[in-house]
């Protein structure tokens, strides 16, 4: 193998690498990021149940409002050299998307925050964005009567 040749592989190995190593960091923050947003709806869900609205939010997988199913995602699309990841929100047609950059900038329902800002204190427009996802997700199925779980 030649210089020349042997350089052109380095340099594809080194951006393979570039790659991997912000797909697994996407992946730990888009993980992080769907636990504390699971958190806040389990919150949400517990104050409902004090008002007799019918939930279940022992089980953060397995959270529901009237029956219908609330999953919270996370999403990490690649296409080397790209990135991208989210977390998305469902309970039938409700759905948001948290979006989480290559830079640490997460957006949420038009708030912008830092990655590390959300770990240390959870700012107030987060949490309301997630309440915001909560009623909705209850206005969606208590209008249609529906198994939101589709």
């Amino acid at each position: 193998m030649n210089a020349g040749s042997k350089t052109l592989l380095d340099g594809t190995v080194k951006e393979w690498n570039t790659f991997a190593v912000l797909r697994d960091k996407m992946t730990a923050v888009a993980n992080e990021v769907a636990t504390i947003t699971r958190r806040l709806i389990q919150e949400d869900l517990a104050y409902l149940k004090t008002q007799n609205i019918e939930v279940d939010f022992d089980d953060p997988l397995g959270m529901k409002i009237l029956g219908g199913v609330i999953r919270v995602e996370p999403v990490v699309e690649t296409a080397f050299p790209n990135v991208k990841a989210s977390v998305v929100l469902k309970c039938g047609e409700t759905n948001r998307a948290i979006l989480i950059n290559s830079n640490g900038a997460i957006s949420a329902g038009g708030v912008v925050m830092t990655y590390d800002a959300l770990k240390k204190a959870i700012p107030d427009p987060f949490a309301n964005n997630a309440a915001d996802f909560v009623r909705d997700a209850f206005l969606f199925v208590a209008r249609s009567g529906k198994d939101a779980a589709k």
